[in-house]
């Protein structure tokens, strides 16, 4: 029998679909119901008892292919429908797919002078530990909808009536992780939190900053984003991909904050620059002269003693830093009110 959805096919057998559900027909002829969520001219998602599955919508039937073209037109009461109920979720979700890329190629993601230079640094061996290959930019730009997950808190109280802030945190391992006891000072400052899975410290930095990015321009498909209160953090590793994230792309950010790791600027003469390629001139050009920049440690975090090194070249070169030093603070996430003087600092 031909494969349509085996995923889905497999939670038919116990499972009842919804009474709104849409019958499918792949281009083999199999069958199925589910509820349409969305589609990015590539792939739709299809939902059925609260479990959103990923499919090429080339292998769709053509009626099908037409009914989803239809509902993506613009001003379409459908599509206005349909983002409408998207927005409507809140509180913890997770394992949400990756279905839009803020550029379509590579080219887009580097069509810019810094970002060229920055991806050229990569694959010219800016690094050459293993963690930090670069000379594959299609590693670093492949997407697979199926794999590429994150997850995303938002505060209950958001209704889509009115924009929200964003944090987008990059964590140094695999999964998407971050602090539960967050959740009330993203609720407090009505931030929502998009933490993308696959961007640990084993994979190459720019992917992990493109998937990164990509994670949070899929939530904002679905979620009204105020781009004036957009900020990026991460843990240790995490953090120089914040950091890094925030410099690359300046126009979407209007802070960083790194959790217990330092970041080398490209003036700093005591070690190789986190942000390869790129000119400390280029910090003190808009827009990455607005930005603010924040880390947080403590004295007993391993990192403690290079951030205070650091910290001084950042102060130096008058950029818009701060070193938040919190007593007895290790190499973890800052605690909830730390994060919040740093968030607080950022948005005012």
């Amino acid at each position: 029998m031909p494969r349509f959805l085996p995923f889905v096919l497999g939670m038919m057998v116990c499972m009842a679909v919804s009474a709104s559900a849409r019958t499918w027909t792949n281009s083999e002829g199999v069958k199925i119901e589910a509820d349409y969520v969305s589609s990015d001219g590539q792939m739709v998602i299809l939902r059925m008892n609260g479990k959103d599955v990923n499919y090429p919508l080339a292998k769709l039937s053509e009626p099908d292919r037409e009914w989803v073209a239809k509902q993506n037109a613009p001003g379409s009461p459908a599509a206005q429908a349909g983002t409408a109920a998207a927005s409507a979720p809140t509180g913890v979700r997770t394992g949400l797919p990756v279905t839009v890329r803020l550029f379509p190629d590579l080219e887009g993601y580097c069509k810019d002078r810094t970002r060229r230079n920055v991806a050229d640094a990569f694959k010219n061996g800016a690094y050459t530990d293993a963690q930090a290959r670069h000379d594959d930019p299609a590693v670093w730009m492949r997407r697979d909808p199926g794999v590429d997950r994150y997850d995303l808190y938002v505060p209950a109280s958001y209704d889509g009536s009115t924009p929200y802030g964003l944090y987008l945190h990059i964590p140094p391992s695999p999964e998407a992780r971050y602090p539960a006891t967050w959740q009330s000072v993203f609720d407090e400052r009505k931030l929502i939190a998009v933490i993308p899975h696959g961007v640990g410290n084993n994979q190459q930095m720019l992917r992990r900053v493109t998937l990164s990015i990509d994670a949070m321009h899929t939530m904002m498909k679905d979620y009204k984003v105020d781009p004036k209160r957009r900020v990026v953090g991460g843990l240790s590793g995490g953090g120089h991909m914040a950091m890094l994230t925030a410099a690359m792309f300046p126009e979407y950010f209007v802070g960083a904050v790194s959790h217990a790791a330092q970041s080398y600027l490209p003036s700093d003469p005591r070690r190789g620059s986190h942000f390869p390629g790129m000119d400390i001139r280029e910090f003190k050009r808009s827009p990455r002269k607005e930005m603010k920049w924040v880390v947080i440690s403590g004295d007993k975090d391993k990192n403690y003693e290079e951030i205070q090194l650091t910290s001084k070249v950042w102060a130096a070169e008058r950029l818009n830093y701060q070193f938040l030093d919190v007593p007895g603070m290790g190499h973890s996430n800052a605690k909830p009110e730390d994060l919040a003087k740093a968030l607080d600092w950022i948005l005012k």
